[in-house]
């Protein structure tokens, strides 16, 4: 008894913060992929390479996702289609190309159908890869799926960190991870010297997990949130009176941007001008559009959105004349992604296995920045300090 009581004493003297060296980086160790499939040869009567879509059909983010997938597939036909370094089945190079062609499956609606729909993609459409789905849930959805199915599934604009803890090495994840969000708003407003700060988050899964990331982080550098308020998307004004009375300086806010766009104003108009810090949904051109009315804002954004060179004016363009909109980050990483599983497919073969090898080993450097993954399958890269200006983004950082 006598010895039991001395360990526990011995552990409650230990500091709360300190920590021994891990036995195992599990960052540095994602699980690889080590079954076969390597050695299967092509198939030699394709009259297309099908490149799945997994993404919503009744959303401005889907059709935002399909136009750019489809932009980019349609350069890559341009050059030629399909022409393989190695040599084909027959041990000659292959002299005429053939297309790429995308196929798209709606996720709308309950988990199971998008669960149906990664299973028809890889079965019944013989897909090469797919690209989707455009948050966390979708994207953990394909992922029960594909550990058994064995397609590549490159999500190009979930940010939840979660993904990567799965550990399974079909699914990548190019957009920088909430986590990351979550430190650089910490760090901002640290800088900035806020020191009595209000979490705004929406009642929805991606919100709870920047919520869970923005708190992770904010113990880990002995920050304090002064308090943490939950909001309904269809009325997150109902949270005004309570947000009034509470001591504050900055306002951190997590959430999609039609319903977070709508608190901003009833924040506003309710008389409270302090600055607003913003995950990346809020890096939009709905939220950009109201800028007089939203006052001081600054975002986490996935990518930077001020970008004017040439490669980036003529996709704005070829975007604009499909849909008649700007394209969103969601459109600019789908178009990376689109070019990404290309060049994986070009230089692979069409070996599903040995196209998840060179995704992992991927360096590429798009409109979006340089997209490379760690050993679980996310991208290293950051996200961009921007600041609302008048009606449009200007990068910071």
């Amino acid at each position: 008894m006598s010895v039991v009581f001395l360990c526990l004493s011995l552990l409650i003297t230990i500091p709360a913060d300190w920590q021994g060296a891990p036995y195992l980086d599990f960052n540095k160790a994602g699980a690889g992929f080590y079954g076969d499939g390597r050695s299967l040869p092509e198939p030699t009567d394709l009259t297309s390479v099908r490149i799945g879509i997994l993404g919503p059909a009744k959303s401005n983010d889907g059709l935002h996702q399909r136009t750019a997938v489809q932009i980019a597939l349609e350069a890559a036909n341009l050059k030629g289609g399909y022409r393989p370094q190695r040599k084909s089945a027959e041990n000659r190079p292959r002299q005429q190309g053939i297309p790429y062609e995308a196929v798209f499956r709606e996720d709308d609606g309950p988990w199971g159908v998008a669960a149906r729909q990664v299973v028809q993609l890889a079965y019944d459409d013989k897909v090469w890869a797919i690209i989707g789905g455009l948050d966390g849930l979708h994207t953990h959805v394909a992922e029960l799926v594909v550990s058994k199915a064995w397609v590549p599934v490159i999500s190009p604009s979930a940010v939840d960190s979660s993904i990567s803890y799965a550990n399974v090495p079909w699914v990548f994840r190019a957009a920088p991870a909430d986590s990351s969000q979550a430190e650089m708003l910490l760090s901002f407003a640290k800088k900035m010297g806020f020191k009595h700060l209000v979490v705004l988050s929406e009642i929805d899964r991606e919100a709870h997990t920047g919520w869970l990331r923005l708190s992770e982080c904010a113990a880990r550098r002995h920050s304090e949130i002064e308090m943490h308020l939950e909001y309904q998307g269809p009325s997150p004004e109902d949270i005004i009176p309570r947000l009034a009375s509470a001591p504050k300086d900055a306002i951190v806010l997590w959430g999609k941007p039609g319903p977070a766009l709508q608190l901003i104003r009833s924040i506003r108009k309710a008389g409270i001008e302090i600055p607003i810090l913003g995950n990346s949904d809020l890096a939009s051109i709905e939220v950009a559009g109201d800028g007089a009315a939203v006052g001081d804002v600054t975002v986490s954004s996935l990518c930077d959105l001020s970008r004017s060179d040439e490669e980036f004016q003529s996709f704005s363009r070829e975007f604009r004349s499909k849909t008649g909109q700007s394209p969103s980050a969601v459109a600019l990483y789908s178009y990376d992604v689109a070019r990404l599983v290309v060049e994986a497919i070009e230089h692979a073969g069409l070996n599903r296995a040995l196209i998840r090898d060179r995704l992992a080993d991927s360096k590429f450097s798009g409109l979006t920045g340089k997209i490379s993954f760690d050993m679980l399958g996310g991208n290293e890269g950051e996200p961009v300090l921007m600041k609302l200006q008048g009606n449009r983004w200007v990068r910071l950082e």
